[in-house]
């Protein structure tokens, strides 16, 4: 009997040795950190899932002129062109078109008394500009979908044609750019373009602030480099 006993004794010994070894090793100091954190690097990557870098945008897009005056709705329609140098900066050129219209009150100014009001309106214009991208994100839009988006904000200079003349125009908008898969692209943001006018008392600073949509296409397929 002694002779079994004792065996069994040595190994309940050694397997409660171990055991025990095992949770001193859990025992941590509250100073230190975890023996598998402490040793390992940790690394957060947010790459893009479509790259900028040497690539051509081409959107169109409207926008309405929430500056305008009382008398008169202002609109406008554009087509831009930009070359994104990487995923921070692009240039671009932008052309656009614009429709002025008579607001309720100028329509029954001109109906009432044939007055029309004193607008300087403008009639088109072309613009350089360049683009900063502020930051990259993205948002999801349900379980399966993500939508990744660049907040932006831009600094541009061209020429406009009024009704009285053409003058140099300057332009500074912020918006957000949300990229559609691989290839497309849509913007929301506010421009605002500054210009002096010419009116029946004198040349008058104009500012025009235009909430626009965007809707483009995305050549190319990138350089991750």
């Amino acid at each position: 009997m002694k002779k079994i006993i004792l065996p069994l004794l040595l190994i309940s010994t050694g397997v409660f040795a171990s055991l025990e070894s095992k949770l001193d090793a859990l025992n941590i100091p509250d100073d230190k950190v975890t023996p598998l954190v402490s040793e390992d690097k940790l690394y957060i990557v947010n790459t893009r899932y479509s790259s900028l870098r040497n690539r051509h945008e081409v959107t169109l897009g409207g926008a309405r002129d929430f500056m305008a005056d009382s008398h008169l709705e202002s609109r406008q329609v554009s087509g831009t062109y930009r070359y994104h140098i990487n995923s921070k900066f692009s240039l671009g050129l932008r052309h656009s078109i614009f429709e002025n219209d008579l607001t309720e009150s100028g329509d029954e100014l001109f109906g009432n008394e044939s007055i029309l009001p004193d607008s300087d309106y403008a009639i088109k214009s072309t613009e350089f500009f360049g683009t900063y991208n502020l930051f990259y994100g993205k948002l999801r839009v349900s379980s399966k979908k993500v939508v990744y988006f660049d907040n932006y904000v831009t600094l541009g200079y061209g020429k406009v044609e009024l009704a009285s003349m053409e003058t140099s125009t300057y332009s500074a908008d912020i918006g957000v750019a949300f990229w559609l898969g691989k290839s497309m692209s849509a913007r929301l943001g506010v421009k605002n373009d500054f210009y002096m006018q010419q009116k029946i008392k004198g040349n008058e600073a104009a500012h025009n602030m235009m909430g626009y949509v965007e809707f483009g296409y995305l050549f190319g397929e990138g350089s991750r480099l």
